[in-house]
């Protein structure tokens, strides 16, 4: 028996027509399944790393000036975005340095890398959602819930990625986690 749709193949029976199409759907859902967290994946990366990219940027534009190179912009870019993060990851190696010896002061570092690296995220993040209202929506109550909700729910993924009391380190930026520890132990 043959097909009636008008994209099937010929002699395409009705069951192979059926199957092929479920085949199709299925193939087009994973794709853009992949696509979709792709994007969330970019998304995840500019919320935690955008604004430490960005202060390297500010600092590389401000250390050479705004009418450098270009490249030489962005490599200084780089360098200082790696400053700032060997920064936190040696605070990181405070707060674990600190709390092995069962001192009470690893909440000190603790507290500057929450505000750094979980609340900034947090507060762009919010910043984002807030502007997809119009300013005749921000006495809405839905505005309040979900303009604070994103906040919360950002900080809290940030500092599951971090991981502030676990003691690890990306290796690249394993001798400022260790250097921290060491000076603290």
């Amino acid at each position: 028996m043959q097909s009636n749709e008008p994209d099937s193949y010929y002699g395409e029976s009705e069951e192979e027509y059926l199957a092929r199409k479920r085949e199709e759907s299925n193939a087009t859902g994973g794709l853009m399944a992949g696509l979709f967290a792709l994007l969330l994946f970019c998304v995840k990366i500019f919320v935690i790393y955008g604004a430490f990219i960005y202060a390297g940027f500010l600092l590389a534009r401000k250390f050479l000036g705004s009418e450098s190179d270009k490249v030489k912009i962005l490599g200084c870019t780089i360098v200082f975005t790696y400053l700032i993060f060997c920064v936190i990851y040696f605070f990181k190696g405070t707060i674990i340095g600190f709390r092995a010896k069962n001192r009470n002061i690893w909440i000190l570092p603790w507290i500057v890398c929450i505000l750094v690296c979980c609340l900034t995220p947090a507060f762009i993040v919010s910043g984002f959602v807030a502007a997809l209202f119009s300013p005749a929506h921000y006495d809405n109550i839905w505005y309040k819930i979900i303009s604070w909700g994103s906040f919360i729910i950002s900080a809290l993924c940030v500092y599951n990625i971090y991981a502030f009391k676990t003691p690890s380190a990306p290796i690249f930026l394993s001798w400022s986690y260790k250097l921290g520890v060491k000076l603290t132990s």
